[in-house]
């Protein structure tokens, strides 16, 4: 079984009260060095990866995750094997061109170490912000005309980060997007070696590519953050991807239909061969602790900050499932929800320089010696 960590850096303290903390240079220092020996300790106990997710803006000190994919590098410089990713970057806001250029660079200069995440961005806040010169801004899966844009820029960028993966040149006339832009291009080295069709007679340039395309073959394994959309859910698994699922066990009635829908998606998209494994992913928040006490106080803390900044405005974002008990009982759930779902990968969703070195690290070894070793050996 594979376990990848959603890491959840914080430039602040459980209980601090300070205005700014992640302007604070000096704190940022400090959360880069403990997120860099915590996911090293990680790799050592057996986790095989790691991701984040995209936010910016976050000045309270909040989920500081601006640009991952810098976070990635950082930690794959101090790693051997561990997969770097993200849960996910934003494909609707941002420039899917750039962005798919920096993540074929980031595949080649991890040696093929890269998985890659999308999704749609639910922080208006800096969704509004980036995606301000197209007008776009966060989904709230409403059905609402900016709920519906959204959605049409995510189908849209996907598919043209794909072709830019892929084909060794692309054009693309979008709602969103033109690539590449009509300009007239004369230079000898695309005449004599930019490929067929790049430049047509009046010397305007009609198709181009990016470089590099990704190390792995065709592309890097994609994953998206999932909740309740059967939209989102359909797309993706007729992309390929695998949706990454945190719901509580009190909502888990409804994975049997989105499992349904999936196989569906992608049987009718040619993907004849696909099995819950290849669509599904399970999430918990990983709370465990050495013993019954200090995992609830973990778990106390944890839900103080939970209700306070997550299951509140904006996100109203329910807990989903937590792993606080001991080493038997989350052993049993995840064999019990691997053996239910046919699935074998799970995500952790765990927080960093927020509760203390001693509670984090003790959560990361409490369930590397209570489940990975136990499954894995």
């Amino acid at each position: 079984m594979k376990f990848k960590i959603l890491a959840i850096p914080f430039a602040r303290q459980f209980g601090e009260d300070v205005q700014l903390a992640g302007r604070d240079r000096n704190r940022f220092q400090t959360m880069m060095h403990k997120m860099r020996e915590q996911l090293v300790l990680a790799e050592e106990l057996g986790y095989d990866g790691f991701c984040m997710t995209e936010h910016h803006m976050q000045v309270e000190g909040v989920e500081c995750t601006t640009n991952p994919l810098f976070w990635n590098m950082y930690i794959a410089q101090h790693t051997r094997k561990m997969m770097v990713g993200q849960l996910g970057m934003n494909l609707t806001a941002m420039n899917p061109i750039k962005l798919a250029e920096d993540l074929a660079m980031l595949d080649h200069l991890t040696g093929g170490r890269l998985f890659v995440g999308f999704s749609r961005g639910n922080t208006p806040r800096w969704t509004a912000t980036m995606g301000q010169h197209l007008d776009i801004t966060s989904a709230e899966s409403d059905k609402s005309e900016a709920d519906q844009r959204n959605r049409r820029a995510l189908y849209e960028n996907w598919r043209l980060v794909k072709s830019l993966w892929t084909d060794d040149l692309t054009a693309h006339d979008g709602e969103f997007w033109k690539f590449p832009y009509d300009v007239e291009w004369v230079f000898n080295p695309t005449r004599d070696w930019g490929g067929e069709g790049a430049v047509d007679s009046d010397n305007i340039l009609r198709k181009s590519g990016i470089v590099p395309r990704p190390l792995q073959d065709p592309h890097p394994k994609v994953y998206a953050p999932f909740s309740y959309s059967m939209d989102t859910a359909r797309f993706w698994a007729a992309e390929g991807a695998k949706m990454v699922s945190f719901v509580s066990a009190d909502k888990e009635g409804f994975m049997p239909v989105i499992l349904e829908n999936c196989l569906m998606a992608a049987n009718e998209a040619g993907r004849t061969e696909t099995v819950n494994n290849d669509v599904l992913a399970l999430g918990a928040h990983l709370l465990m602790g050495k013993t019954p006490e200090r995992a609830e106080r973990y778990y106390e803390m944890f839900s103080e900050v939970f209700s306070y900044a997550y299951d509140a405005p904006p996100y109203h974002v329910p807990m989903g499932r937590v792993w606080k008990g001991s080493r038997q009982e989350t052993l049993d759930n995840v064999m019990e929800l691997a053996e239910r779902y046919e699935i074998d990968e799970f995500f952790l969703w765990h927080h960093i320089g927020f509760f203390g070195d001693d509670i984090e690290k003790e959560a990361l070894e409490e369930f590397s010696e209570g489940v990975i070793r136990k499954v894995n050996g």
